[in-house]
């Protein structure tokens, strides 16, 4: 018997019906936990070892509101067993733990988001670089083209350097895939490349091929990334001239 079946006076509860969802093991045991005059405790047989698998009802699932609140105070009282505890002080204290937790993962998020974006190369950027007005003017015209970029689109455009976020479609993503393979194969600068130099004011290093780039790369490294190479002015520099 689960909900439904109302019967205060209950107090023995025999499982034997096996279930792996913890709210019917809940309404089952609670169809003997019922206040009724004359009754101080309920017998609770477990044959199945339901309670094994199935946490039964703790303080905190009566005063807290939250789950991840509920389960962090619990935690918090399993250490302090034997001591006494104010249920509402505790109850604060974890919700105090778990919004600390939450604000520092957060951060840790954003972080991360914000070195990654210091590694990749807006597509706006990367377009304007390699002058692809195809890629700029790029309007999707059929449904798949109008659909957001797939995961795998993106984690592909992240391995190629390009930062996914400012993508709106799958259409733009596959283009984009499609020209960064096609540049890769014809020797054509990386667009890690392109961040790095455009960093430093040289112009339009999406047209410079793959080891023009990288030799102004390691001309700028031996100089301990803190000058351009004498006698180079990168506002009008053209590798091979």
């Amino acid at each position: 018997l689960t909900e439904g079946w109302d019967c205060p006076s209950v107090d023995c509860i025999v499982v034997l019906r096996p279930t792996r969802v913890r709210s019917l093991y809940s309404q089952m045991v609670g169809r003997g936990t019922r206040l009724h005059p004359g009754k101080e405790y309920l017998l609770l047989l477990d044959f199945l070892w339901h309670t094994e698998r199935h946490e039964l009802c703790h303080p905190a699932d009566i005063i807290c509101t939250k789950k991840e609140v509920a389960q962090r105070m619990t935690a918090d009282l399993e250490q302090a067993a034997g001591c006494p505890v104010d249920i509402e002080q505790a109850e604060k204290k974890a919700s105090e733990e778990v919004i600390a937790e939450r604000e520092e993962s957060l951060a840790k998020q954003l972080e991360e988001m914000r070195h990654k974006k210091k590694k990749l190369v807006d597509p706006i950027q990367f377009e304007m670089s390699i002058q692809a007005e195809d890629l700029a003017g790029y309007v999707p015209a059929f449904g798949w083209e109008m659909a957001p970029p797939t995961e795998k689109q993106k984690a592909s455009l992240e391995k190629l350097g390009i930062l996914p976020d400012g993508i709106d479609s799958a259409g733009k993503a596959a283009k984009l895939l499609d020209r960064l393979n096609m540049r890769k194969m014809e020797g054509l600068s990386t667009p890690k490349q392109i961040r790095c130099l455009e960093r430093y004011g040289f112009r339009h290093v999406g047209t410079w091929d793959f080891h023009a780039a990288k030799n102004m790369i390691d001309r700028i490294a031996a100089a301990g990334w803190n000058s351009i190479p004498r006698g180079i002015d990168p506002r009008d520099y053209v590798p091979g001239k």
